[in-house]
């Protein structure tokens, strides 16, 4: 089992963003940073905004990902299912940066009260840009 490898799907509603074979992956857990490596126990877990790490055959790769689960089967499938999803060589820095800044001013003005619909999407999209700059950050 010492050459055994996952089989990691990210899946968005528009369709698959990689679909790879990998020695393990980082995965952004809703309680903290999940490691999986051939072998693990299966589970699913909600998934947080934040950043996917693992290596293909030629290099590391990060991807941003939004909110959405993650399930590990027996049989060593690891399915990301988020609602969106950037590889770190997409991502526009700029553009990330720009629409951050202007998110934050919305969320200081904002008074949407904790909880509501409003400071729920405002949250949403602060933290999928942030996953963004982070992910593009070697």
């Amino acid at each position: 089992m010492a050459n055994a490898l996952l089989e990691l799907d990210v899946l968005t509603p528009v369709g698959a963003v990689a679909t790879v074979k990998v020695a393990g992956v980082e995965i952004p857990g809703a309680l903290g940073e999940l490691g999986v490596l051939p072998g693990h126990i299966p589970f699913v877990s909600p998934l947080r905004p934040g950043v996917v790490r693992y290596r293909d055959d030629q290099a590391d790769i990060r991807m941003a990902v939004g909110a959405g689960f993650v399930e590990v089967s027996a049989e060593g499938r690891v399915s990301v299912l988020t609602e969106r999803a950037l590889r770190s060589d997409e991502i526009d820095v700029d553009a990330a940066r720009r629409e951050l800044t202007d998110a934050q001013s919305a969320a200081k003005a904002s008074s949407a009260p904790v909880g509501s619909a409003e400071r729920t999407v405002l949250e949403q999209q602060l933290d999928w840009l942030e996953a963004q700059l982070r992910a593009a950050a070697h």
